[in-house]
């Protein structure tokens, strides 16, 4: 079976390509999933310029893959660059593996049997483990660079071995060269892929020379060197010397001339070393020739911009701003080796002195709130950047994940956790962990050069990463894509695992080959087997269609020609992907408000349009909008107001060539909506003759004399702009979950239509989201879909958990509006409809808005659906309220044993340990307030049960409810015990 190498390592490399190749096609999302794949695909499908630093080779690709297919597999067609590209890392792994053996083994064909069994038996057990992890499957099945990304570092890696095995035969430097030329093409996708640099470099050194410690030492400098060149030596670099030379030559020589001076000096170089037999001098040059070749992808990026489409983030066009792009300027500076840090003593940074390696730098208020539970920059970095940000994403990948909830931990399945009915509740029982330790062990035994090798890799990809990044705590979302080439490495040592243990029965059973395959077989089944059996349900996107479904939900609420305020990332990127690829309404201008904060987005609103949006009503000039943009704005609260011309209005709305005129727009230029869906769907006499309101704006705190200090961002200025300057011309809507902060106090003129507020200018009784015409709201919900929402076996994560909340809070106030209308047939129709859209088959964590659903049901009188509802969430609840207060009196009992410990270090003056100890149980109240707040809402929806109940008549379950409560605090806590109490504290909550 293995007498030819070749031939079966081959076959059982296809055979790797091509089942995990199937498995994540049956997976791959069909359409744009949530973050960041909806920008890169619109932007690769058009070409455009995506968020900074820019992924340039990546958008060619998904320019080529989608370029002839119909518009409804542009997505699918992008989304299979991940596929294609996880497949062969895959396939890669396995091939690594099997060379990482042969470099102590010797040629395959002269090994004996049992030797090849494990090789490739360990082999195929690595690259099927890593193939099926949590990480590396999520990014396999999107569009997003990451699945791109560390394929390039497999093909370095592969390369790098292969040119082990060449090493002392002629011409061996060309797959030096093909190395370079692909760090090259990967600063086109991603930076990542760089740090595999110090693998190849060590890789090189054990093959050229006898380690010492002086040798390594110049190895690592170089190494060092090397990679400080490329990054932000060549990246950042060379765009700032094209600067520097462009202004010193008074602007004779401009981009076009850098470039023809750069390849005159390259090729210079390139000959004089070779004519002159400077043979190692000529290798570099040729690498980095190669390194810069596949770097001019990112001319795309400048190219671009200067068309100016309608996704042209930071606007890179000028040399001075492409150089700001590559610098990530509009993320801010994130200090590496010195800067301030926060000062434990003070309870703020200390701007006064630098320190070395500042973990607590940021100065946002509930960061260094964070801050303060950790005693130094050490401990912060240990316990959180360290442990919390990779330990963790790590033991998700080979122990086992808790839950899919922000910032939940890992489990192995040996204990129970409060998630066990989450459904990304996944236990590997440390199996994939102690075969990948095993291996590392057994990979230092017998090849501790290579082994090193692969350390290097594992630890400049994981840990190194960890100190770049400096992250700060609350990140948004989960960080472990930034881990997947750390997670590559230890899956190399999981396939040496294999083989070591084959190596055992070698050693101890005679080289018993049936025992060497029921060893890999129960590995098999045990690591690969189970994982992908564990975590196929969470990884399984085969149906999902919720990205793009929500975009076209949001952007149908809006009238034509709207500008529609959203709050970030999942509230954009699918609105820039239904708009960019499939053309679906394109009339509204999409203002992004964490971009609003930007100068060279206010830019592009205020001078460009986007296919039939025209430019936005913004009237500051660009000197305005420097000033708006490098510093924050102090402001007196006041009543703030705009006019509302009506008369203005009837002119305009009268006809398309007055609303054109109104608009400043070509009264010949095609807009493509309907007029008369604009109107406020009101009589425009009805409206008010101005809108006034009192805006406080953002606290700053206080200042030296105790007073109150408030500011404006920028999004508040220019949106103040644009409401100013509109002149109510433009339906200016917010969509629903943009922060009530950034809502400006306008709640009284918001009217709510389906998923976003419309600002109408007459103001109405407002209960924190506006008001309600139920025809209009009506009317968006029936044109909204929801493909496969349905589905029983479709899985949808927290954040589509938490979205489908929001839903149906939509849902539930227009089933309120119709039952205050003495409408309660309409009312029930409505919550039908949406339990039948989104049914309560999803085990999410907002509880609160099914409780709240039930309530409707029994408020319009379907206390049959209503008691439904209550009696599957009554139990949750309370399990809830169970572990809450177990956690309770958990802190409680540390609480009391911390101010032990506080009264011993006041009795020894021992100033320092108070210091600490103070700080420690300053946090723990804080999360003993947190565990209150949760305690007091589970309470509260028992309490909206219990009177569930009671309007149903079930007096006896009401009052059951009442004792299990009882019985679970210990009496300390309690839901009412009659129907009159139930009554009374139900009627505090104001439903």
């Amino acid at each position: 079976m293995f007498s030819n190498h070749k031939t079966t390592n081959r076959t059982l490399a296809l055979i790797t390509f091509f089942a995990s190749l199937i498995l994540y096609f049956i997976t791959m999302a069909p359409t744009a999933s949530f973050w960041d794949a909806g920008e890169f695909i619109a932007v690769g499908h058009g070409l455009q310029v995506n968020h900074p630093p820019g992924a340039p080779f990546y958008s060619l690709l998904g320019r080529i893959f989608s370029m002839f297919m119909p518009t409804a597999y542009v997505a699918a067609s992008i989304n299979f660059i991940s596929v294609l590209s996880s497949a062969l890392t895959v396939m890669l792994l396995y091939l690594i593996v099997v060379r990482l053996v042969r470099e102590w083994k010797g040629a395959p064909d002269k090994m004996l049997t049992i030797d090849k069994i494990g090789m490739y038996g360990g082999a195929l057990l690595g690259a099927a483990t890593f193939a099926v992890t949590d990480t590396f499957w999520f990014s396999a099945v999107e569009a997003e660079v990451y699945a791109l990304s560390i394929l390039f570092t497999a093909m370095v890696v592969w390369l790098a071995l292969v040119w082990a095995e060449h090493h002392d035969k002629p011409y061996n430097e060309r797959w030096l060269i093909l190395i370079a030329y692909l760090f090259g093409i990967a600063l086109g996708v991603h930076l990542l892929n760089l740090l595999a640099l110090f693998f190849v470099a060590l890789i090189i050194y054990f093959k050229k020379y006898e380690f010492s410690y002086q040798s390594f030492g110049v190895l690592m400098a170089i190494s060092a060197g090397a990679f400080l060149l490329v990054y932000p030596g060549t990246i950042q670099g060379i765009p700032s010397l094209l600067e520097w030379i462009t202004n010193a030559s008074y602007g004779l020589i401009g981009p076009l001339g850098f470039i023809i001076l750069v390849v005159i000096a390259m090729s210079f170089g390139l000959y004089y070393t070779h004519k002159n037999g400077y043979r190692i001098a000529n290798i570099v040059l040729l690498c980095y020739t190669m390194i810069l070749i596949g770097y001019s992808s990112y001319s795309l990026i400048f190219i671009r911009s200067i068309a100016d489409p309608p996704i042209d983030e930071n606007d890179p066009e000028t040399v001075e701003a492409f150089i700001d792009y590559l610098e990530r300027e509009q993320y801010g500076q994130t200090p590496l080796l010195t800067g301030n840090t926060y000062d434990n003593s003070q309870g703020t940074l200390n701007r006064d002195e630098e320190t070395f390696f500042p973990r607590r730098y940021s100065s946002n208020p509930q960061h260094m709130q964070q801050y303060a539970q950790y005693s130094s920059d050490w401990d912060f970095f240990l316990r959180y950047q360290v442990n919390h940000m990779y330990w963790r994403y790590f033991a998700w990948n080979f122990i086992g994940r808790d839950a899919d909830i922000q910032d939940a931990g890992w489990q192995a399945g040996f204990t129970d956790t409060e998630h066990e009915e989450n459904p990304a509740h996944n236990s590997y029982f440390y199996i994939p962990f102690l075969i990948g330790l095993f291996g590392m062990l057994f990979h230092f035994q017998n090849d501790w050069k290579r082994a090193l090798s692969v350390l290097a890799l594992f630890v400049f990809t994981g840990l190194a990463i960890i100190f770049y990044l400096n992250q700060t705590p609350m990140q948004p979302r989960e960080r472990d894509y930034a881990y997947v080439g750390s997670f590559f490495a230890f899956a190399i040592w999981i396939g040496m695992g294999g083989i070591g243990l084959v190596e055992l029965v070698k050693d101890y059973l005679i080289s018993n080959k049936i025992a060497s395959y029921a060893i890999l077989g129960i590995l098999f089944i045990a690591a690969p087997v189970w994982m992908g059996m564990e975590n196929f349900h969470d990884h399984d996107r085969g149906e999902r269609y919720v990205a793009p479904d929500y975009a076209y939900n949001l952007l149908n609420s809006t009238a034509p020609n709207a500008i529609l305020f959203t709050n970030g990332d999942n509230d954009t990127f699918p609105l820039w992907y239904l708009q960019e690829v499939e053309g679906i309404r394109t009339d509204v201008r999409i203002v992004c408000l964490s971009l609003l904060n930007t100068d060279w987005y206010i830019k592009q609103l205020r001078d460009q349009w986007s296919h039939e949006s025209a430019p936005l009503p913004i009237s500051f000039d660009d000197e305005k909008v420097e000033q708006l943009t490098s510093g924050l704005s102090m402001h007196n609260p006041d009543t703030l107001r705009i006019p509302v011309e009506k008369n203005m209005l009837k002119n305009a709305f009268s006809s398309m060539k007055n609303y054109k005129q109104a608009i400043e727009v070509d009264t010949s230029k095609n807009l493509g909506f309907d007029l008369s869906k604009i109107h406020f769907q009101i009589p425009i006499d009805s409206l008010d003759s101005e809108v006034a309101w009192y805006y406080e704006g953002r606290s700053a705190g206080q200042d030296r004399q105790g007073n109150r200090r408030y500011y404006t961002q920028v999004q508040d200025e220019v949106i103040l702009n644009i409401l100013r300057n509109n002149d109510w011309l433009r339906p200016v809507y917010f969509a629903n979950t943009v922060s009530t902060q950034s809502q400006m106090n306008l709640q009284p003129y918001f009217r709510f239509e389906g998923k976003a507020f419309r600002v109408v200018p007459q103001r109405r009784q407002s209960q924190g989201y506006g008001w309600m015409d139920a025809s209009i709201h009506a009317k968006r919900l029936s044109n909204f879909q929801f493909r496969k929402w349905n589905e029983p076996d479709n899985y949808f994560d927290e954040n589509i958990r938490r979205m489908l909340g929001n839903y149906r809070f939509s849902i539930t106030e227009l089933a309120n509006k119709y039952n205050e209308m003495g409408m309660p047939d309409s009312a029930s129709y409505w919550l039908e409809w949406g339990e039948e859209k989104l049914p309560f088959n999803i085990n999410d964590n907002n509880i609160n808005s099914t409780i709240l659903y039930a309530y409707s049901y029994a408020d319009v009188g379907d206390t049959q659906n209503a008691v439904e509802l209550a009696q599957q969430l009554e139990e949750r609840v309370l399990k809830n309220l169970e572990s809450s207060i177990a956690e309770y009196d958990k802190i409680q009992g540390e609480l009391s044993q911390l101010n032990q410990e506080a009264k011993q270090a006041r009795n020894n003056a021992n100033m320092e340990a108070q210091r600490r100890l103070k700080q420690r149980m300053q946090s723990i109240s804080s999360e003993r307030q947190q565990i209150a707040r949760e305690i007091s809402r589970s309470v509260s929806h028992l309490t909206i049960i219990q009177r569930i109940y009671f309007m149903n008549g079930n007096d006896e379950k009401a009052k059951a409810l009442h004792d299990r409560v009882n019985e679970i605090t210990g009496n300390r806590i309690s839901v009412p015990a009659t129907k009159e109490e139930n009554k009374k504290q139900f009627d505090r909550f104001q439903l």
